[in-house]
């Protein structure tokens, strides 16, 4: 019998051709070997299907069929996976080269429940590409998401104790699972090294369904601040409209400029 892997890394896809290929690469050139890599794709038109099926051995499981969103499709890879040790990176994020050696070897020391790290974020403007390191804070958890999702990694035993994601939820189901493994004490260590590169936008880009999501998982859970959420969920509503309309005139060349430059005065 195949000792199981330590890690499987659980990749959600569709219509991911113009991105997938760097998430899948960051895999193929990890210093370390012992894991798997699942992907779940939502039968996808655009050739994401061509490139996970041209990369031999290096996607142990590949699944192209419909879904009800993307934690439904996390949880089929969840059913679909072996490794002691479960993994989500999304088609248009990364690892580091050293990022599933470093995860191993701390968790052969502290033998976790949880391990979190810091995230790498990376937003594209223009021709540049703006980075910043960001570090999680766990107690911020009852408020609001104090960790980030590509760079945790979570023992295979806490799907069993928990369940699968929340299907109710289709921006947070996250959060709401990572909020009650929190509050229910569970053995979260933290790895101070950058473990993933997230690229900004994506499904929850000029969305404000995050919030709502949030304010009735808070509810739910009674943490005492869902007053907190509802009301960034106003504000988010009331700047929403702004934010799209902002984004569009930053598509003129005469305000392109203007719009980079604060821009990047806030990754600063």
């Amino acid at each position: 019998m195949t000792e199981r892997p330590f890690l499987s890394v659980i990749t959600v896809s569709y219509n991911s051709a113009k991105t997938i290929g760097r998430t899948l690469d960051s895999l193929k050139k990890q210093t370390s070997k012992d894991f798997e890599s699942v992907v779940i794709d939502g039968e996808s038109t655009d050739g994401t299907q061509a490139i996970i099926q041209s990369l031999g051995d290096l996607v142990a499981t590949f699944v192209s069929e419909k879904d009800s969103g993307i934690y439904d499709a996390m949880n089929k890879g969840i059913e679909k996976s072996t490794g002691k040790y479960i993994a989500f990176l999304n088609s248009d994020d990364a690892y580091f080269p050293e990022t599933i050696k470093l995860v191993q070897a701390f968790a052969t020391k502290a033998d976790a429940s949880i391990i979190y790290g810091n995230l790498q974020k990376e937003r594209t403007l223009g021709k540049e590409v703006l980075t910043r390191v960001e570090r999680p804070n766990l107690e911020l958890m009852p408020k609001t998401m104090g960790m980030f999702h590509p760079a945790t990694f979570v023992k295979r035993e806490l799907f069993e104790k928990f369940g699968a994601y929340d299907l109710r939820f289709r921006q947070a189901a996250d959060y709401h699972w990572l909020l009650r493994a929190y509050m229910e004490k569970s053995d979260f260590r933290y790895l101070d090294k950058p473990l993933a590169r997230f690229s900004t936008g994506g499904v929850s880009n000029f969305s404000c369904e995050t919030y709502r999501e949030a304010t009735i998982i808070q509810k739910e859970l009674a943490t005492g601040h869902h007053d907190e959420m509802e009301k960034l969920y106003e504000l988010c509503l009331k700047k929403r409209k702004r934010n799209i309309v902002v984004s569009k005139l930053a598509d003129w060349p005469i305000l392109r400029d203007i719009y980079r430059h604060q821009i990047k005065k806030r990754w600063n």
